[in-house]
Order: C-alpha cells, then structure tokens, then sequence
C-alpha cells in the first residue's frame, strides 16, 4: 500500500512538473512570436480605403489588449480603424452599430453584448451591406463572416484542475466550504460556461454553500463581505470574472482572513495580487487576448481581400498559477509590450 502511494505521488509530481513545462512554452511563445508578429509583419494596402470598427465591451486591460492586436491586425493590410466600446450595454452597442451605419463602415469587428439580444442591431447592419466578425462569442447566423471565440468551459476546467490539486494537498480529509461569485446577470452564457467547467473538476470535492452574482469589484466587495459573514467557516472562494476576483480578494484581506481565492480573467492587478505575499489569490484562467483579437481581425481582413479565411475559431485558455510566478510575469510583460506597440 505505502509502495503504491508513493508511485501515485511521484505520477502527480511528473504531471504537474509537464503541465507548468507546457505552460512555460506558450507563455514563451506569446513573448516571442505575439508581440513579433503584430509589429514585424509585412505590411500592405490591400485594405486601403477599407473601414473597420473594432468594438470591444469592456475597457480593462484583458479588452484594450483584445483591441490593440485588432488594430494594429487590421492597420497591417492600410486599412483605418474606428474603435468602440458598448460598456456591456445593449443600448449603447446599438447606439455605436447606428453610428457605423451612418459612417458607411465596410466591416465590423465586435465582442457582441449577448448571442441573442445582439442579433437585431448586427443584422440590421449586415443588411446594410457591412460584414460583421463575432470576436470571443460564438453566433449562428447566416449573415455573420465568422466568429473567434475562447473556450470558456475549457477556462473554468483549467482553474478548477489546479483547485483539484490544492484541496487534496490542502484538505485531504474533507470537502472544503465553497462560495461561488458569478456573473450571470451580466454575461449569463459566459458565466455558466465558464462555473460548470471549474465544477466539472471540483464538485466531488467541495461543498458549495452560496452561489451569488457580483461582477463589479465596487459591488462584489460588499457582496462577498455578506457571504463571509454569513458563512464564518467558509474554506475556499471561485470567482467566475474579473470584478468578482478582485472584490472576493479585498473582502478577504479587509476581513484579516486567508481563505483561499481561484478566480477567472487576466489583468495585470489580479497577477500582482496572485503574487503578493498574503497568499489568498492561488490561480488564474484567462483568454489569450492576443490571439482572439489578431485572429478575429486576420479573418476579417482575408475575407474582405477575397482570401481563403477561417470562420469558426475557438482557441484555448491560459493559466497562471501562485506556483510558477515567473510565467506570471512574463504574461504581464507580454501584455505590457502590446499596448505599448499599440501607442506607436
């Protein structure tokens, strides 16, 4: 029996060993082939006298990022870009699509609010004559020239295979007391996909005890003071975006605990509170912002050139992780690099 554990622990050391390996490469590879293909590209003017709008929903750093490599993509083939933001606002997505419309835009190149109630306003104007590019939301239309989206079940597969890992070395003995920030209200589909995912890897090993919605970190600070008042032995917190992990981690720190947080999004804030010494923040999934807003706008382009182009993508998630803080670095760098670029 103690052979066979030790067999066991040695398997899971090689696979952890091989899994922060691979990481290690593509943090690599976005260092050096990302930022390297957005500037050191051949240039042309087939595109010249094209107009593309970029529109991006947020705009925190993961986003601009999103936007830059569409930019910098699109401005490549001489074409002029006009770049947007909904603010994640149904109304104010179809204010910026009117505008567009108005401006007599050739394509446009968007984060749609919602897979359902986008679909008016962007049909109307393809009907205008204006192709339209789906960037990180998959959307089945006819009139749609494709879609370049991130797995967010294989994100939130990501954060809860590293979870897994912790709560066995961490509660070995019992199923830690689970809290669980989303946001449904907000992205609904996005969120669900990206829970079910982390649960898809945690659920036999934790006992959820709330379930609440808290995106913004103004609100979701509060929002998660209440879960832990109202849960004093709470164990662990996932937090399904940005706002929620940044909130979920100051309402720990605030109320002088450390219970451990896994959260979902990338940013630059997030990363150093990963880092920081208080040891709250464990892990982090993310999209590749990089290569959904350079390959959305690559395909654009191609198809508006009469190229052969891609209309169906989905590409896979990043992980960084408390343990291995130099890719975590490296990731922010990289970042950095690329809004940087996007300045010149």
């Amino acid at each position: 029996m103690e052979k066979r554990k030790k067999i066991g622990l040695l398997l899971l050391a090689v696979i952890g060993i091989t899994v922060a390996l691979i990481w290690g490469v593509r943090i690599q590879e976005m260092k050096n082939e990302n930022t390297e293909n957005l500037a050191d590209e051949e240039k042309n003017d087939d595109l010249k006298g094209t107009t593309i709008a970029s529109v991006i929903l947020l705009e925190d750093q993961t986003e601009k990022v999103m936007q830059t490599a569409m930019r910098v993509t699109a401005e490549k083939y001489g074409a002029t870009v006009i770049e947007g933001q909904s603010g994640g606002e149904l109304e104010r997505e179809t204010r910026l699509l009117s505008d567009y419309m108005e401006q007599e835009v050739d394509a446009i190149c968007i984060y749609p609010v919602s897979p359902t109630g986008s679909l008016a306003g962007l049909e109307n104007a393809a009907k205008q004559g204006i192709d339209i590019y789906s960037v990180d939301l998959s959307m089945e239309s006819k009139w749609l020239t494709g879609y370049c989206e991130a797995n967010q079940y294989n994100i939130g597969q990501m954060v809860g295979k590293e979870c897994a890992e912790y709560i066995r070395e961490n509660f070995p003995d019992r199923k830690p007391k689970t809290a669980i920030i989303q946001f449904s209200a907000l992205l609904p589909d996005t969120s669900k996909s990206r829970t079910r995912g982390f649960l898809s890897m945690t659920q036999s090993l934790i006992d959820v005890v709330q379930d609440v919605d808290a995106w913004d970190a103004s609100t979701s600070t509060p929002i998660v003071k209440e879960v832990l008042d109202a849960n004093p032995d709470l164990d662990m917190i996932f937090c399904a975006n940005e706002g929620g992990t940044v909130g979920a981690v100051m309402a720990v720190q605030n109320a002088g605990l450390k219970i451990p947080v896994f959260g979902i999004d990338i940013t630059e804030q997030l990363v150093n509170m990963m880092l920081d010494d208080d040891n709250i923040l464990q892990a982090l999934g993310g999209q590749d912002p990089v290569q959904l807003g350079e390959r959305s706008m690559e395909n654009l382009c191609r198809y508006l050139m009469g190229k052969d182009y891609e209309s169906e993508i989905v590409i896979p998630g990043i992980l960084l992780s408390r343990s291995r803080p130099g890719e975590a670095r490296d990731y922010i760098e990289t970042m950095r690099q690329i809004l940087e670029q996007g300045k010149k």
